[in-house]
């Protein structure tokens, strides 16, 4: 494999990386040695590779088969990963490693001390979910409408309590009952009657007959748990991210009343 040089001038960094100062790799005894001895090259090190906190950087670096040496100030870690340049993947080729150990060395003359790693076998790539956070944006317009000013301003008790009062009255106002909490629900989503005045069932079967029966007991289930105790009794009231879960399962149920509406014009 042919190596590349390191030649004295500053490191570039990558525009996704990030901009903290590296040891110049010119000023390093161990380097300067391996240099003039067997050739370094310039290898990229990449943390959090696949994350949206992924950063890197171009360092010099010794790199044999099973170890690679760096500048003894050069941040890199175990879990970090190695990139370089791979000629048998033609121009531009590059070979990803991933560091197992990366241990200091410090003894003896101070053209020694540097910074070994050990390759190791790639762990499986880091899975990074589709939808990173949940967010008031991402929620139901019903919910929006209901909670959202009042989950923005910080008032985040009312914005659950209004969140699940907006069901109540939709769910009333789709079956035209005069009833509230948990006895609307019951009639509404009635899964022991084949046609339900709500029916949230999305398949056909067996299944169908689960899905009306287990949301009977989700939109009963609210109404007991959430809806009728005071909301401060359910979480504290500094906890936004708590009150953003609970008006996550708002819109969860919002959209299920969307596809039961869908399904009835269908019919």
């Amino acid at each position: 494999m042919q190596l590349r040089l390191w030649e004295d001038q500053r490191m570039p960094f990558d525009s996704r990386g990030d901009r903290r100062p590296v040891a110049n790799p010119s000023n390093s005894p161990f380097l300067s040695q391996m240099r003039a001895t067997f050739g370094t090259e310039m290898v990229r090190v990449l943390r959090n590779l696949g994350t949206e906190d992924e950063e890197s950087f171009e360092t010099e670096a010794l790199i044999q088969g099973k170890l690679g040496s760096f500048d003894i100030n050069t941040p890199v870690f175990e879990g970090d990963y190695v990139e370089l340049p791979d000629p048998r993947r033609g121009e531009g080729g590059v070979e990803l490693r991933y560091v197992a150990k990366a241990t200091v060395l410090r003894a003896g003359p101070e053209d020694m001390h540097r910074v070994k790693v050990e390759w190791g076998t790639t762990p499986p790539p880091p899975r990074v979910a589709p939808v990173r956070r949940l967010s008031l944006e991402n929620l139901h317009p019903g919910v929006q409408d209901a909670a959202g000013e009042l989950f923005m301003d910080g008032h985040y008790q009312p914005s659950v309590a209004e969140a699940f009062k907006s069901l109540e009255v939709r769910v009333r106002s789709m079956t035209g009952s005069s009833k509230s909490g948990a006895p609307l629900m019951g009639d509404a989503f009635a899964f022991q009657k084949d046609d339900p005045p709500i029916d949230v069932a999305i398949h056909e079967g067996q299944s169908g007959k689960d899905e009306r029966e287990g949301f009977h007991a989700i939109f009963r289930g609210v109404m007991l748990g959430i809806r009728n105790p005071r909301a401060h009794e359910l979480f504290a009231a500094e906890d936004p991210q708590q009150a953003l879960e609970y008006l996550g399962l708002a819109s969860l149920l919002h959209r299920r009343l969307d596809a039961a509406e869908l399904k009835d014009q269908r019919s």
